[in-house]
């Protein structure tokens, strides 16, 4: 029978993302799971997985065998890795196979994605009025940056459209009270957390948010285009597989895209919006059922 005392001394489950080598991931898991379920070993793994080979696992470990992209996938449901951890490792094997320096470069900037996306974080209920203004989501991105050193009367200036001083305070108060900003010891702030994503929050809330900025949109479709700013659209005809496919692929490149860009290394100048719209302009299909 396990104690109180047995459960604080086992290791702590290790996280995939923060692992470079498939092998050591696989090691640190056994020796956790070892640690964790009585009778757990390595022919219980194979078993699990649907191995002829009792074996395996240890093989792999020690470097005896690859894991193939078809035993991939047992190692992901006997392990229970899924979504962007099943996706991570499925990657950080191939990386690990990789033999061509550029195709392991590719794989490389893949891995840095996934491990970057896990700096989301969601909105929670008390900070709920960040979506009530676009202001608040502008100055957020803007309040950080150097050269505005925190004057909110600088960040006034610079935004687009123009916004009074006490506008982009008044903002900067709530940001902080909200815990979505901090103050720095110089004067300036800092973002609590780098990259933000609705959470469960009310979706009348986000939708007001995106209407706001869809209008600063078409403010700018109705001004002469500023070279650093960009606006195209393209009407196609697509199956409703294609659709779907299409609807995915907008939403893992907006992922991607707060990825890639929370690991920006060069000095941060400017703040965008960056909009992705799929408008379905015939009604759908009625299909008999038969």
């Amino acid at each position: 029978m396990s104690t109180k005392a047995d459960h604080a001394d086992a290791l702590p489950p290790p996280v995939v993302f923060a692992f470079l080598d498939h092998r050591e991931f696989l090691r640190r898991w056994y020796e956790w799971k070892k640690s964790s379920s009585r009778g757990f070993s390595y022919r219980s793994f194979a078993r699990k997985a649907g191995f002829s080979s009792m074996s395996f696992l240890r093989d792999v470990i020690e470097g005896r065998r690859n894991i193939s992209d078809d035993s991939v996938e047992k190692f992901l449901s006997a392990i229970g890795l899924v979504e962007d951890a099943a996706l991570y490792f499925r990657e950080l094997v191939r990386y690990n196979r990789e033999t061509d320096l550029d195709k392991r470069t590719q794989w490389f900037r893949k891995l840095l994605l996934l491990q970057a996306r896990r700096e989301f974080s969601p909105v929670r209920e008390n900070q709920v009025k960040y979506y009530s203004d676009w202001l608040n989501v502008v100055v957020r991105e803007a309040a950080s940056l150097e050269r505005f050193q925190g004057d909110a009367t600088k960040i006034a200036q610079a935004i687009r459209p123009r916004v009074p001083a006490v506008e982009v305070s008044d903002a900067l108060d709530l940001l902080v009270r909200i815990e979505m900003l901090e103050k720095t010891a110089d004067g300036g702030y800092r973002p609590l957390t780098p990259r933000i994503v609705p959470g469960d929050i009310d979706p009348a809330m986000v939708r007001n948010i995106k209407r706001q900025m869809l209008l600063h949109a078409l403010d700018r479709l109705d001004a002469p285009l500023d070279p650093d700013t960009h606006i195209s659209s393209v009407t196609l005809t697509v199956s409703q597989a294609r659709l779907a496919r299409l609807q995915e692929s907008i939403r893992q490149f907006r992922l991607d895209l707060l990825a890639d860009t929370a690991s920006d290394e060069g000095s941060l100048e400017q703040v965008v919006q960056v909009n992705f719209q799929v408008l379905p302009f015939l009604r759908a299909v009625d299909r008999d059922p038969s």
